[in-house]
């Protein structure tokens, strides 16, 4: 399973590092995952972003939400999900964690929300699509569709960042 974590960030010469942490703390618990990172800009064209992601062929993908990408974001999700109504979209980061059930009212096709700190819930969200071990109600810092209402799973406790292996490990990234 191919899994994207994707960043609009706010000029070219900026990195995401939330992305770049998801990954490498997941690849701690699932050595050889494939985990890709799509980085754009809030300068590309909607269109050219889109068909970089569709040519990907993600079958989840996972958008880092800031105050200066969140229009383009939900754009983005909703043109997906027109595309491929069957790929989880989830978002995570410091816009929708605060206001996440707003977000998913906002966001039809959206599934989900990571909240806070999200390296933990994205391996265990990584757990349940690849081999459906687990249940989305165990996963803690999470809130989802279900049968079309919303299930809020509560807030994860923080974490020892000391667990995040350095995140630019792969320096062509």
């Amino acid at each position: 399973m191919k899994f994207l974590l994707a960043a609009i960030n706010a000029k070219y010469i900026h990195s995401n590092p939330g992305v770049y942490s998801l990954r490498a703390f997941a690849r701690t618990k699932i050595p050889g995952a494939d985990i890709e990172i799509g980085e754009y800009t809030i300068n590309h064209q909607m269109d050219l972003i889109l068909q970089d992601i569709y040519r990907r062929k993600p079958d989840f993908i996972g958008f880092s939400c800031y105050i200066w990408n969140m229009g383009m974001v939900e754009e983005l999700a909703e043109l997906l999900h027109q595309l491929r109504p069957e790929m989880p979209i989830w978002f995570g980061g410091p816009e929708v964690s605060y206001d996440a059930a707003e977000c998913l009212q906002r966001n039809h096709g959206v599934t989900g929300v990571l909240r806070g700190e999200g390296e933990e819930s994205f391996h265990e969200l990584m757990q349940y699509y690849i081999g459906g071990s687990g249940k989305l109600q165990d996963i803690r810092g999470i809130i989802y569709r279900e049968d079309g209402l919303l299930v809020d799973n509560g807030w994860r406790e923080v974490m020892d960042l000391n667990k995040v292996p350095f995140v630019y490990e792969e320096m062509e990234d």
